[in-house]
């Protein structure tokens, strides 16, 4: 294989920060290129694949690191070293690295390892580097999960359920839209009947609310909350006006819907509270969108309902079922 092939077939494994991927970058050592070259034809030995390492100056291993990463299918690890991309049987019984594939199998092992149980890939390659096959099985059992405890535990009070469509409503800019007790009017109703007015004031007819939302009146006295506004009446945002008392209509239809949501949002709160010290995933996202809340709550039903986890009853915090009294 050429240079460029090979660079390109290792890439996911280049760092262009220094480090332990560096003796995969474009400056590679031409002697650890060629060799890779021939990694098809020629199996890699452990000897060898730690003269690479010593050309693109990272120390070496021991024969248990070795063994570990690239000629064995630890039984005792957290996840199924098979179902790794590249994996290939024969590897477990091989004495060296057979092809590119396979070590590519092993680095990616590394990298996960590095990633999901020290600081960073580099850091783990030095941690793991000089350990002993017992200390190695040790560190990694330590970091499994005892599924049979987990599943003895039972299920958690259930949670209050929200339609998928309405979640955006526990959003603190719904929120602050609506208020928060039902018999104390929003901003976004304030700003709707001042924006109808000034309509009216123009000797303006019908006109939805997303107009109103999205015209000069709004854009000019509430700039800065004229997109928290439409995110909020979203539902409503192509209802016609032709009076106050349309307004309040619309707007205590929606406003309905926003109440029955953050309450049972503020009422899922106090279960995830209830059960902070034993929370098994903490869902952390951004959304800032309708259309990411649709979005997030389908990925947590996904995930969390699937089959193979049925039986675990994870306790975790899916963030579009949970309001906060501070917003």
């Amino acid at each position: 294989m050429e240079k460029q092939e090979i660079l390109e077939e290792m890439k996911l494994f280049a760092f262009q920060t220094g480090g332990f991927g560096k003796w995969l970058a474009p400056e590679t050592d031409d002697e650890i290129l060629d060799r890779l070259g021939r990694l098809d034809q020629e199996n890699l030995s452990k000897a060898q694949l730690n003269q690479l390492l010593a050309f693109g100056h990272e120390a070496p291993f021991s024969d248990a690191f070795f063994t570990y990463y690239w000629l064995s299918v630890p039984k005792e690890h957290p996840y199924d070293v098979t179902t790794i991309p590249f994996f290939e049987t024969e590897w477990s019984e091989s004495l060296a690295i057979m092809s590119l594939a396979h070590l590519k199998w092993g680095l990616y092992r590394l990298y996960i390892d590095g990633l999901m149980w020290v600081v960073n890939v580099g850091a783990a390659y030095r941690q793991f580097r000089s350990m002993k096959t017992e200390e190695l099985v040790a560190y990694f059992s330590e970091r499994r999960f005892n599924s049979q405890l987990i599943k003895n535990r039972g299920p958690s009070l259930p949670l209050t359920q929200i339609p998928i469509d309405q979640r955006f409503l526990i959003s603190e800019q719904a929120c602050k839209s609506y208020g928060g007790y039902p018999d104390s009017p929003g901003e976004l109703k304030d700003a709707l009947l001042e924006a109808w007015r000034a309509h009216r004031g123009g000797r303006g007819a019908r006109i939805t609310i997303r107009n109103l939302l999205e015209g000069d009146f709004i854009k000019k006295e509430f700039f800065e909350r004229q997109g928290e506004f439409i995110f909020s009446a979203d539902d409503v945002l192509e209802e016609p006006i032709e009076s106050e008392e349309d307004i309040d209509s619309k707007y205590q239809a929606a406003a309905v819907k926003f109440f029955r949501a953050r309450n049972s949002g503020l009422n899922n709160t106090r279960m995830y509270l209830s059960m902070v010290g034993e929370l098994d995933v903490y869902v952390a996202t951004s959304m800032r969108t309708r259309e990411d809340f649709r979005d997030m709550a389908r990925t947590c039903d996904t995930v969390f309902s699937d089959v193979r986890l049925k039986d675990l009853c994870l306790r975790h915090f899916n963030p579009t079922l949970s309001a906060a009294e501070g917003h």
